[in-house]
């Protein structure tokens, strides 16, 4: 499981704040608020938003998503899924084949917007 307890621990301290006060501001129990600081529980993702918002954290920052280490955590849908389970199982000539021809696409939509605009 991901591990942000330091970081809540640190950002709740920083702001002068107790796990009570956010947990009421979050509308959720403290024990619940606590397992997330004790990395025993992870919070749902519309909930870790609003800690973020509250405590001023970066989403990105705190995932390592900007590190991809937690992409999985950005897949929305089956689609993507699909998508993403399909270009990991290329070959590295395989990804270029494929990138060269999203970027392709990606100039036909592109220009199919700049019609409709």
């Amino acid at each position: 499981m991901l591990k942000i307890g330091k970081v809540l621990a640190a950002k709740l301290e920083e702001k002068n704040m107790t796990q009570k006060d956010i947990a009421k501001m979050l509308n959720i129990s403290p024990g619940a608020f606590s397992a997330y600081v004790t990395d025993t529980n992870f919070p749902r993702l519309d909930i870790l938003v609003e800690i973020c918002q509250i405590l001023d954290i970066d989403l990105n920052h705190l995932l390592n998503l900007q590190n991809h280490e937690n992409m999985d955590l950005l897949i929305q849908g089956k689609d993507e899924a699909k998508v993403i389970h399909f270009m990991r199982s290329l070959s590295h000539k395989e990804r270029e084949i494929l990138m060269e021809s999203i970027q392709s696409s990606i100039r036909i939509i592109e220009k199919m917007r700049d019609l409709k605009e």
